[in-house]
């Protein structure tokens, strides 16, 4: 069975095709391995497509989340710039494309400053932020407002990491409800795509609006749906 509805608002992140090659073990960094927070040798899910194809699954999930956003909703899609190869790839690549620019216009770029980072290379910066890439759709009205009452009201947002185990790379969920209440009202649906273990979700029925959300992962659908029961 297909069901067909529009959100007000989708907040979602998708996997980030960071390209691991090598197995993952766990441990301190300073021997070399991979610390629990870190997005590389990522094992729960294929982070090593070609490009090619990366880049044309997100340009066809944009499309999507056009069609099923109300007239006046609100796209946040949480993505970053990233290193591949010796060179920098930006989401503007594909979020930019003709296709997607018809439907779909850039408002706002907030930077979330995760307060630490994984990626320790002595030839680059060290990335400490991502990026919320907020669209509405081409033909809409833009519904934010700066109010007082909004937990973030500059482009810049200092919400540390999540601490939720059991997941690769959660939100947290102080992102989600900054998100919820920036671009959102009450009773609104919200949706998030790729589901994880379920905090955009849990964040949006603390809030007072309703949720629909998909996860690939039987083991994050589980996480996500026993999150949202407790809520």
């Amino acid at each position: 069975m297909t069901t067909t509805f529009k959100a007000a608002l989708i907040f979602t992140s998708p996997p980030y095709n960071i390209g691991s090659k090598q197995p993952r073990t766990d441990g301190f960094r300073k021997h070399g391995h991979y610390d629990p927070k870190s997005y590389g040798a990522i094992r729960d899910y294929p982070d090593d497509l070609s490009e090619d194809v990366y880049q044309r699954q997100q340009r066809d999930f944009l499309l999507w989340a056009a069609a099923h956003l109300i007239e006046d909703g609100v796209l946040v899609y949480n993505h970053k710039p990233r290193r591949r190869d010796g060179q920098m790839i930006h989401p503007a690549e594909w979020f930019l494309l003709p296709e997607v620019r018809a439907q779909l216009q850039l408002m706002e770029e907030p930077a979330w400053d995760r307060g630490s980072t994984h990626n320790h290379s002595n030839r680059l910066l060290w990335p400490q932020t991502e990026r919320l890439y907020v669209f509405r759709k081409r033909d809409g009205v833009y519904p934010f407002v700066n109010r007082k009452d909004l937990p973030q009201r500059s482009d810049v947002w200092r919400i540390e990491r999540s601490r939720v185990r059991g997941h690769n790379s959660p939100f947290p969920l102080d992102l989600a409800r900054t998100v919820i209440q920036t671009w959102s009202f009450e009773g609104d649906l919200v949706c998030d795509p790729y589901g994880g273990s379920g905090t955009t979700g849990v964040a949006a029925l603390e809030l007072g609006r309703r949720f629909v959300g998909a996860e690939l992962l039987p083991k994050y659908y589980h996480m996500a749906k026993r999150r949202l029961e407790a809520v």
